[in-house]
């Protein structure tokens, strides 16, 4: 299973072979929406925590799919989440 750095910076044929190999839909014809399919599938199965980017302290131990998504189309991998300026760790 690709890490959200492996995701981030995967090209199309990479991503669409992940979704392939775990038996979801491998259709995707960018690499955008296919990031935001793989995120979707680490988050289902993999123990994502969510941590406060100014203070390190853990949120939850959850993650929606779309926040798990686009805390791998951001560059620095932070997004907000109830005001706050958080980052998805595994």
């Amino acid at each position: 299973m690709m890490n959200f750095s492996e995701i981030a910076t995967a090209d199309l044929d990479t991503l669409t072979t992940e979704l392939a190999a775990a038996g979801w839909d491998s259709t995707q014809t960018t690499e955008y929406e296919a990031r935001q399919a793989v995120a979707r599938l680490r988050n289902e199965v993999g123990d994502l925590r969510l941590y406060d980017s100014k203070t390190g302290d853990l949120i939850t131990s959850w993650v929606s799919d779309v926040q798990a998504a686009e805390s791998c189309l951001t560059a620095e991998g932070h997004i907000i989440v109830d005001d706050r300026d958080v980052y998805v760790a595994e």
